[in-house]
């Protein structure tokens, strides 16, 4: 029997329902589980237009600070504690997954790591040769050991700066990373609605709230990104891992820094981690 992977998303009501619809049914016919994480009033437009899938209820969601019931990452993580597997993720809505050798990618490296991955932006589905997005991450699979490591935060999936955070928590626990480099991802461009003055405040006063700047340079998302780069191995859907060393280079750049006997917090070039807030 092949071992069960659940993917957590968060479906939108209204939004694109037929383009999240396909990458549901994407996600599915690879041999994915899926649930979607949403408030009471969502669930009821939502579950008829997806009867195929779990809806899992929040008490809370971050509407009264962004004006719409966006769920926190931190709840997304207590659902996927909650299911029986050993291997879970998180995926955007509106990403369909067209490899079905993720899934034996994702059996075999994502014990004890985590895998993540852009996506694609293309005009449409028929057309693959579209342009990769580096600049943030839409899909994460792990173990689900992995969990333990997110000290609580307010993150919400569907705002920025989550990405960079599902991968830099594991990473400064010494967790393996995983970028997965064959283009399989997709996602149709549309207009985006993008409010600057929100996603510099969650980069500065959350996400830098977490992972401290030790230089003016290291105080920008560029550096972030090129810092992640840096730390993630590479793998691909086809052939073995061809990147063998970045796991010991990770390690080998971890300093603690101990307080009263404990370790209250990582370095890793110009970043300090903080285990809790």
């Amino acid at each position: 029997m092949i071992q069960k992977i659940t993917i957590a998303t968060s479906l939108a009501p209204g939004k694109e329902i037929d383009i999240q619809r396909e990458a549901v049914c994407s996600w599915q016919k690879i041999g994915f589980t899926v649930i979607s994480v949403n408030c009471e009033e969502e669930i009821t437009i939502l579950k008829p237009q997806f009867p195929t899938i779990e809806f899992v209820r929040v008490l809370k969601d971050a509407r009264k600070q962004y004006g719409k019931p966006y769920v926190y990452f931190d709840d997304i993580m207590t659902v996927l504690l909650k299911q029986d597997c050993k291997v879970c993720g998180i995926v955007n809505s509106d990403i369909q997954l067209v490899k079905a050798e993720l899934y034996s990618l994702l059996l075999k490296e994502a014990v004890g790591s985590l895998i993540y991955g852009s996506r694609t932006d293309v005009e449409n589905l028929t057309c693959t040769g579209g342009e990769v997005v580096e600049e943030g991450f839409d899909y994460f699979f792990f173990d689900k050991s992995v969990i333990a490591t997110y000290p609580p935060s307010a993150f919400c999936l569907g705002l920025p700066c989550w990405d960079y955070w599902a991968i830099l928590a594991p990473l400064f626990s010494g967790i393996p990373v995983n970028k997965v480099m064959t283009p399989h991802a997709y996602h149709i461009k549309h207009k985006v609605n993008w409010n600057n003055e929100i996603s510099n405040q969650l980069f500065h006063y959350l996400l830098l709230r977490h992972i401290r700047p030790l230089s003016i340079e290291a105080a920008s998302p560029y550096y972030i990104l090129e810092f992640i780069e840096r730390y993630s191995r590479k793998l691909t859907l086809y052939d073995e891992n061809y990147d063998k060393e970045t796991r010991q280079k990770l390690v080998s750049q971890i300093k603690d820094v101990i307080i009263k006997g404990e370790i209250q917090g990582r370095i890793i070039d110009k970043l300090l981690f903080f285990k809790m807030m």
